[in-house]
């Protein structure tokens, strides 16, 4: 019984890591937004395309610092 807690606690936090994923680069990168990736992340990053959106976002040069 444990382990399958444990299975599932761990799909939930890498299903996690992969959604937020640009957000995490964003801060990793030093983004001048990244307040704004989290939020759009959380609005639109469920859509494939919304989540490519922002990787462009997070990998723009003129947003960055």
């Amino acid at each position: 019984m444990w382990l399958q807690l444990l299975m599932i606690y761990a799909y939930v936090a890498g299903g996690l890591f992969v959604y937020f994923f640009p957000t995490i680069l964003a801060v990793i990168l030093r983004h001048s937004s990244p307040g704004g990736i989290f939020f759009t992340n959380i609005a639109i990053g469920w859509t494939i395309i919304g989540w490519f959106v922002l990787f462009a976002w997070v990998f723009d040069r003129q947003s960055t610092n």
